[in-house]
């Protein structure tokens, strides 16, 4: 994988104390309180801040750290819902968000947030450039929602998945599947492939993986059929990225298939529910990294 200035920032940026997250929600996103108390738990000060008013002013994200675009069911979670929510948000907004990168602010989405930072053009940023929507999230393979608990590989060493080698999470959409182009779309099969070696060599996250960490070779650990098992992007600087999957929901190992039988091991060998507790999930780690990045 080719080497890009993201791979180099992961020890820490700006020095704080406390950074304060904002929560952006309304129109649907359903997700907010959980990407809230997600932030809390690794040690931010949150804002919520719903979508009409960062429309109405844009500039409401300065002095904060993190801007985070949770998922859910966005505008119902009907077909093109990050499209829309992308074109409702409009170019002032995308100026101030750029603006915030820029200047060592987070931008991380979730979900139909990673849809909407896709159809902003924020992700993936080739080459610098935002201006233009350069990959697509299509309909599933499978042809309907799917929810499924599934094993992410990370790649290069971005701050957020610091540590973080394979991680479980859970995938809820009707709408995940990467694609470089398509049979009567506006973008060539041969632009289509240039972006694809661009974005394989300086923009992929995370992909799916198979339970021993390899990567997805089909359905049903690549949950959508996205092209070469991409989950998530990152720009060139590091600071704006995303992904399908919902970290949000696994900051705690009782949201884990697995839970379940671990917990029922525990009260088989005599602990009390209060000593059985509820231990940190895969997903917390994101979260503190992305905290710890500003300490």
């Amino acid at each position: 994988m080719a080497e890009a200035s993201w791979l180099l920032a992961g020890e820490g940026g700006m020095t704080m104390v406390q950074p304060t997250a904002i929560i952006l929600y309304g129109k649907g996103i359903g997700c907010e309180k959980e990407s809230d108390h997600a932030y809390k738990l690794a040690g931010a000060k949150t804002k919520p801040v719903h979508i009409n008013e960062l429309i109405e002013n844009p500039r409401i994200i300065e002095g904060s750290q993190i801007v985070n675009f949770s998922g859910g069911f966005l505008h119902g979670d009907k077909l093109d819902a990050g499209m829309c929510a992308a074109g409702e948000l409009g170019g002032k907004v995308k100026d101030a968000l750029l603006r915030f990168a820029a200047h060592d602010g987070t931008i991380y989405g979730q979900c139909n947030g990673f849809q909407v930072l896709v159809n902003m053009g924020l992700l993936p940023g080739i080459k610098g450039d935002y201006s233009k929507i350069s990959v697509a999230l299509t309909n599933n393979d499978c042809g309907s929602y799917r929810v499924d608990y599934v094993r992410h590989k990370t790649e290069g060493s971005h701050f957020a998945f610091k540590g973080i080698d394979t991680i479980d999470l859970w995938c809820r959409h009707g709408e995940g599947k990467l694609v470089f182009s398509a049979l009567g779309g506006v973008v060539s099969p041969h632009e289509g492939n240039m972006t694809r070696k661009e974005v394989n060599d300086r923009h992929v996250l995370l992909r799916y993986a198979d339970k021993e960490g390899h990567i997805a070779k089909g359905f049903p650990e690549n949950p959508n059929g996205s092209v070469d098992a991409i989950a998530g992007l990152v720009d060139i600087t590091g600071m704006i990225f995303g992904h399908m999957a919902h970290t949000e929901v696994g900051v705690y190992r009782s949201r884990s298939p697995e839970w379940r039988f671990e917990n029922d091991k525990k009260r088989r060998s005599g602990l009390r529910a209060e000593e059985r507790g509820n231990p940190a999930g895969d997903g917390l780690r994101v979260f503190q990294n992305i905290v710890n990045y500003y300490r």
